[in-house]
């Protein structure tokens, strides 16, 4: 039987509940993740950004400065989402540690740091590559950690990080001597970040 109709049309409150069906939404529907029944802890999207090439530099014992090519944007679809942030740099420094602070928007997330200790420098995670002296120059480690944030924000956000060498001098995807032999390697570094539904 066909339906008629008038006026200003079908409002919700004419759909009864349990009616609509997967089937029935569009697949481009813009649907809040927060709307949707269940979506408690659950994966709204993933972001992922990758570093192959090498870097370097050098910096003050007490200084940091950007990472660059290593950072991911989200824009979390609720204000009570958290993003699990997932984060593998590959390493090489020289008889001291290489060390990392996470930042969101270009400001060091202080939540994903240590306590504060004094003059201690609170940073996200550090490695070291060796404590041999007689090949730490060749070596690679990673820095690896997780940490849940929980931005209260639906705005664009970006996450990436400021690196420091403890020896003044740091290296991204290769040894420390990042000269051309077949007994250095090369790696990749990686950041992914999980929206999760609160």
């Amino acid at each position: 039987m066909a339906i008629t109709i008038s006026g200003s049309g079908i409002t919700s409150a004419n759909i009864a509940d349990g009616t609509i069906v997967n089937a029935d939404i569009n697949s481009s529907a813009a649907i809040d993740g927060s709307k949707l029944t269940g979506a408690g802890g659950k994966v709204l999207q993933v972001i992922t950004d990758t570093k192959t090439d090498k870097a370097s530099g050098t910096n003050t014992q007490a200084s940091f400065v950007a990472l660059s090519g290593l950072s991911a944007t989200i824009t979390p679809s609720s204000t009570s989402s958290r993003i699990l942030i997932i984060a593998h740099i590959s390493v090489g420094a020289s008889n001291y540690s290489t060390q990392v602070k996470l930042r969101r928007d270009s400001s060091s997330l202080v939540e994903a740091s240590g306590d504060d200790d004094g003059n201690s420098n609170r940073i996200t995670a550090a490695a070291m590559a060796s404590t041999d002296a007689n090949d730490n120059d060749d070596d690679i480690d990673v820095i690896s950690f997780n940490f849940v944030d929980s931005p209260s924000s639906t705005s664009a956000i970006t996450y990436d990080f400021l690196i420091n060498g403890r020896a003044n001098s740091w290296a991204v995807n290769a040894p420390y001597d990042t000269s051309d032999n077949n007994y250095r390697s090369r790696a990749m570094s990686s950041i992914t970040l999980m929206e999760i539904g609160a």
